[in-house]
This record gives C-alpha cells, sequence and structure tokens, in this order.
C-alpha cells in the first residue's frame, strides 16, 4: 500500500548516495529482501484499486520474475485477495486462502525492525481481515486482528511520526472504532482501543494533502479520496461536501470501477438519480473488472427510483442470481416485489415477499427491514410508495405531486404518519427549511409511540438542519431525542448519526 526509501548503515557518503538513489526508485532493501514501489508496481497498485485484477496480476508477475526479492508483490497479492473476498462475501473463498495469508504475514515479518514498513505494511493486512472476519460473523478473530493492527500501526506513528501514509491507515481504523454500535462495545472494551470519527477524518485529509505535495505517494489519492467519501457519504449532513468530493477525483474515472462506485454513491445520496444512471452507462466495460454485482443491486434501485420498473427487475435479479454473498438479498428481494406491486400484480407482490425469508442475512438495517415487511400481509399505499422512491431519486417535484394528491381520509395512523414525514423530507430538500421543522416536528408527535423509523428519522434531520445553520443547542436537543426514542427500523444507522452529530457539536 505504500513506497518506500534505502535504510543503509554504510558510511556517511554511501548512504547520502543511497538515499538519492531512493529517491528516484522508492525501495528499501533489508536482509536480502525488499519493498519496492518502482513504476511498475505503482501501475499494479492502481490496477489493483481500480478492480482491474488481471491486468495487476500481469504486473505482479512481471516484477515477481524481475525482483524476485520484492515483497511489495506479496502485499499487492493480498491487497487483491481481501477485495476479492470484500466483493463477492465468498466464505468458501476466504478459508481456502486463509493459509496464504498467513504466508505473506510471514514473509513481511522477515523485514527488518528498524524499517518503517514493516508494521505498516503488517498493520495494513491485519486490518483488511479483520474488516473480513467481522463481516463474516468471526467477532472474537475480528477483535483480535483489529486490535493487533491497532498496535502495530501506533507504535509505526510514534517510531516514524513524519511517515504520512500512516495516517491513511490510522485514519480508516479510528473512523471504524467511532462509529461500533453500543451493542457492540464490549467487544473493543476487551482490547482497549479508543478512536472517533472526527480523529479519523482529520488523519485523513492531513494523508491526502500529502499526497498532493508528494508526488512519488499520489498513486495513494484515489484510495484515501474513496475512505473519505463512504465516510463522508455515511455520516455528514452537509451536501456540500459532495462536490469537493466530486472535485478530487480524477477525469479518467471511468476506467476504475471503485471510484465509479463512489460517484454513483454521492449522486444516488445527493438525490441526483438521472446523473448516477448516466454514470452507469460511461463505465468502460471494455475493461476486464473483477465482479463486483453490489453494483447492480444499485442500478435496481436507480431504475426504480424512476419507475422503470423492468430495467429495475432486471438489474435486481442479476444482483440477487449472481451474488455469492448474503447482505442486501433480502432488501433486493424486497424492491423487486415492490416492481410487482407498481405493475399491478399484487399477487405475485405477495409471492415475492414471502420469498425474502428463505434468502440472505439479517445483519443489516435494510434486511432487518425487508424481513420485518415479509410477514406483513398488508398492500402498501401504493401512493406513499412512489412518493418516496421518487424523493430519493430526486424528482421532488414529482413526489410533492404525489403526496398533494393524497389526504388524510381513511389513512391508518402509520400511513398519516409517513404522509407528514414525506411532506417533511421534500419541503427539506427544497430548502423551505421552516416548513420542514414544522413537518418533522408533527412528525415526531405523531409517530413517537411506534417502533418505526419515521419520527427517529425525523429528529435526526432536525438535528441536521440545526447543525448547519449553527444552532447548537437545538441541534444537540433533537439528535440527543433521536438516540432516546425507541424504534427498531433502521435503528443502527439513525443512532449512529446522531451520535456522530453529537460528537461533531462537542468538537
Amino acid at each position: 500500500m505504500i513506497s518506500c526509501p534505502f535504510f543503509c548503515t554504510f558510511t556517511i557518503g554511501m548512504t547520502r548516495i543511497l538515499l538519492t538513489i531512493s529517491l528516484i526508485i522508492t525501495c528499501v532493501i533489508i536482509n536480502a529482501q525488499s519493498v519496492a514501489i518502482n513504476d511498475n508496481c505503482k501501475l499494479a497498485y492502481v490496477d489493483v484499486l481500480s478492480l482491474r485484477f488481471d491486468d495487476a496480476k500481469e504486473k505482479i508477475a512481471l516484477e515477481r520474475k524481475q525482483n524476485s526479492d520484492n515483497l511489495f508483490v506479496s502485499y499487492l497479492d493480498n491487497y487483491i485477495n481481501f477485495l476479492e473476498v470484500s466483493l463477492s462475501e465468498d466464505e468458501l473463498y476466504f478459508k481456502s486462502i486463509e493459509n496464504k495469508i498467513d504466508e505473506t504475514i510471514r514473509k513481511i515479518e522477515t523485514l527488518d525492525d528498524s524499517s518503517r514498513f514493516k508494521k505498516y505494511l503488517l498493520g495494513n493486512i491485519y486490518l483488511q481481515w479483520a474488516t473480513v472476519n467481522l463481516r463474516f460473523r468471526n467477532y472474537i478473530t475480528g477483535v483480535i486482528q483489529l486490535n493487533k493492527s491497532y498496535r502495530l500501526m501506533t507504535q509505526n506513528d510514534n517510531d516514524f511520526p513524519n511517515f504520512f501514509p500512516n495516517k491513511i491507515t490510522l485514519g480508516v481504523l479510528h473512523i471504524m472504532i467511532g462509529i461500533v454500535p453500543d451493542s457492540y462495545q464490549w467487544l473493543l472494551n476487551l482490547v482497549s482501543i479508543k478512536g472517533t470519527v472526527s480523529e479519523g477524518k482529520n488523519e485523513l485529509e492531513y494523508a491526502l494533502e500529502q499526497t498532493d505535495y508528494n508526488p512519488s505517494f499520489d498513486y495513494l489519492s484515489n484510495e484515501i479520496i474513496f475512505y473519505k467519501g463512504m465516510v463522508e457519504l455515511s455520516l455528514s449532513p452537509d451536501p456540500n461536501l459532495a462536490r469537493y468530493l466530486l472535485s478530487r477525483i480524477d477525469n479518467n474515472v471511468n476506467n476504475n470501477l471503485l471510484l465509479s462506485y463512489l460517484i454513483i454513491n454521492i449522486f444516488m445520496k445527493n438525490g441526483e438519480n438521472d446523473k448516477a444512471l448516466e454514470m452507469f452507462h460511461n463505465i468502460d466495460y471494455t475493461y476486464n473488472y473483477f465482479p463486483f454485482y453490489y453494483m447492480d443491486y444499485l442500478k435496481g434501485e436507480c431504475y426504480l427510483r424512476k419507475l422503470d420498473l423492468s430495467k429495475s427487475e432486471q438489474s435486481l435479479e442479476t444482483f440477487r442470481n449472481n451474488f455469492s454473498g448474503v447482505n442486501y438479498m433480502k432488501d433486493a428481494q424486497l424492491k423487486i416485489a415492490w416492481c410487482n406491486l407498481l405493475n399491478g400484480d399484487t399477487a405475485k407482490y405477495l409471492s415475492s415477499i414471502e420469498n425474502i425469508k428463505n434468502i440472505g442475512a439479517t445483519d443489516l438495517d435494510a434486511d432487518k427491514k425487508a424481513q420485518d415487511i415479509s410477514f406483513d400481509k398488508s398492500i402498501p399505499n401504493i401512493e406513499l410508495l412512489k412518493a418516496r422512491l421518487f424523493f430519493d431519486g430526486g424528482y421532488y417535484y414529482k413526489a410533492d405531486s404525489v403526496i398533494n394528491n393524497i389526504t388524510n381520509k381513511d389513512l391508518k395512523t402509520l400511513e398519516i404518519t409517513e404522509l407528514n414525514y414525506r411532506r417533511a423530507r421534500i419541503s427539506h430538500a427544497l430548502n423551505n427549511n421552516e416548513k420542514a421543522k414544522l413537518e418533522y416536528v408533527q412528525t415526531i408527535n405523531l409517530g413517537k409511540t411506534l417502533p418505526y423509523y419515521y419520527a427517529g428519522n425525523s429528529a435526526l434531520k432536525l438535528g441536521n438542519i440545526y447543525e448547519l445553520e449553527g444552532d447548537t443547542i437545538n441541534a444537540l436537543i433533537y439528535y440527543k431525542l433521536c438516540i432516546d426514542m425507541n424504534f427498531n427500523e433502521y435503528r443502527n444507522s439513525i443512532r449512529g448519526k446522531a451520535k456522530q452529530g453529537i460528537q461533531r457539536l462537542k468538537h
């Protein structure tokens, strides 16, 4: 993940010569082993982070042939394996390569302790596989690996404080630690590791700035932008950050599937559905990308938001039929059911939601919600569903038109609560904040005793509005109200965002 300079203990004159060479070829040689990040390795690294693994493997093979002692190729191999498992969620494949992971760790441990890259590369590897083990519910193993990464990176940062790439991994670690739900805090307490989101974000921003001043490390910039982007999309209420992120991404993004994924997420989060679909169409699939079926899930969601139901169902089916993991499977099936319902086929809708019970898992809030719906035989209000989908796609005036044609007559309490919530979200999106505040408060009053997310998310959104207006007192009131509310839907996500809002305001 990182490049490195020569380390030498010869004469002062020889040291100066070797350090000069190191600035040119960025190479470490220790005990007949090396970590060399030359131009070929940098190109391979870019290929890995673009999900062009076949291209990367060709360059890795060339490097291994020309420089058999270069340990960086083992690190690149490991990075590919990590991304393959992460993107596919293929647990059987993961188990098949565990011995290979251990072998890579043993190789890197042969580097001299005085190398600033030994702990760095090991820390990255442990962090990568910690996230995989946590995803596969191997919680104890995951936390042990997280702890190893934390200790290695903290020590390396103390030993080499001017080595800014440390901040990339530390930033990711501190953010991960900072967003752990309350129900899993006991795991962190076992190993006494600490970190906050604000700390991690500052470290990533610092590392990104350093890549601007250090051209030999510029190949790391897109990776840092990806980390920053996913964090900001998940936790920040400020839409202006999206424009900042887009301004930092290379123009030549169509040959980088990971950055395309980030940009699509930015557009979807900010209600720019047509731009997201355009981005899908612009991806150059002549590159041999590793299969990333979650992109089909997102494409299906984009088409659904536009009520292009046949294309939506087709993309969601592609995801469901090809993805080897369990996450988002139930939610994808729910969205297929919505396509059936919006097509006027109630019987097929009921059949589709029944199938939700038989697939996937309930680790994610979206899948939990889908599972709950699978036990509910009632038919959703189609007009409210249309309003929701139009809103999510950024078609705010279409959503508003649908909402304005709905009356409270014959609506149930839950539907009235949702109607007020949809009105509030539309007003908020159209920058009518004063109206949105009143509608959010109405939603809280209507839904505060219900187990659904409308009241809780209304409190979160009120906190967001007041935070961006600089009204810290009211922002804290509503963030705390959100945390104190008792609701089940999207609980971890919504309460986590409220907690981060409180942390931001305390700093």
